[in-house]
């Protein structure tokens, strides 16, 4: 009994001088300097995700919109023009990141549609998705969902009611602008 509550005392002591966080995951990530946004769950995720472009996500967003699609659906087809456009108006902010997840079957193919649709936004790889938070395969398309940097899904739907009002989901903190 008393070298129980010894070992406890020593753990809670190390615990208080911060030797116990040295062993800890985050000990190896540097704390974001003054006025810099963090990497997030989702940021972190994506940077090791396989992509068809060249184009990134940016690892600090604090909210990023998933856009489930394929060349072959034709729904999807007709979407993506506004979603084009509506990306031109989303990549103007540093808090929100739109990633497109393939679900054609080959990679050929998602890749020349993002070409004949002039696609600037990261697109994974067909089945590539798997470990990213809030990332939810399946299911209908086109479809978008709307998740926060911890992977939290916030909203999901179809891209032609969500992207109209796509502000109104990824609100800045409290405070700031």
């Amino acid at each position: 009994m008393k070298k129980s509550i010894k070992l406890c005392s020593v753990a809670l002591m190390l615990a208080g001088c911060g030797v116990a966080g040295m062993f800890s995951a985050s000990a190896d990530t540097p704390a974001p300097k003054a006025g810099e946004a963090a990497v997030s769950a989702v940021g972190k995720a994506l940077e090791k995700a396989d992509f068809l472009t060249k184009d990134r996500p940016n690892p600090k967003a604090k909210y990023y919109l998933f856009l489930y699609s394929a060349s072959w659906c034709g729904p999807c087809c007709r979407e993506m023009p506004h979603v084009v456009r509506t990306y031109r108006k989303i990549r103007q902010t540093d808090d929100v990141e739109l990633v497109l997840f393939s679900c054609d079957k080959t990679e050929e193919a998602a890749k020349a549609w993002a070409k004949e649709e002039r696609m600037k936004f990261p697109i994974v790889k067909p089945k590539k998705g798997n470990g990213i938070p809030g990332y939810k395969p399946g299911g209908s398309i086109p479809r978008l969902g709307i998740v926060d940097g911890t992977g939290k899904i916030i909203i999901t739907g179809h891209p032609a009611t969500l992207l109209k009002d796509w502000r109104k989901f990824c609100k800045p903190e409290e405070g700031k602008k």
